[in-house]
């Protein structure tokens, strides 16, 4: 594995993916795009490489997804963020093509980013179980 996907981890703090994600599905586009920002000017400090542009494109895309309703994204458009098992088949096969050898920085980045959703994802549905059974 290169150096670039080790660096970009450091760089994007799992804070401000949840907090763009979050405000995201709350619908706070305003938000949600201040954070974008922060997350792309974090990561150009250290210089655009092929990893960083393929990561800061799928974040962008899921930005786009959410604010168009997500017609020109069919993938996000039919996630069911309800079903636990399909999301982690999701999370395991974006984390794999993240890893793999065989694909290029700029495809690794872009797996990453999903990657990250898809686990941010993940623990908001499992933070949500655990106080709703907390209630009970």
């Amino acid at each position: 594995m290169r150096n670039s996907r080790a660096w970009s981890n450091m760089s994007v703090p799992l804070v401000h993916l949840t907090r763009l994600f979050q405000l995201l599905s709350e619908r706070k586009f305003a938000e949600a795009e201040r954070i974008l920002e922060r997350i792309t000017e974090r990561m150009k400090r250290g210089g655009i490489q092929e990893f960083n542009r393929g990561y800061l494109e799928a974040l962008s895309g899921i930005f786009l997804t959410y604010r168009s309703s997500g017609e020109s994204y069919e993938f996000f458009s039919n996630l069911d963020l309800n079903d636990v098992e399909a999301l982690k088949r999701h999370y395991m096969d974006f984390k794999q093509s993240s890893e793999s050898p065989f694909h290029a920085d700029y495809d690794r980045g872009y797996f990453s980013a999903l990657a990250d959703y898809m686990r941010v994802v993940l623990r908001t549905i499992k933070s949500k179980t655990e106080a709703e059974l907390n209630r009970v």
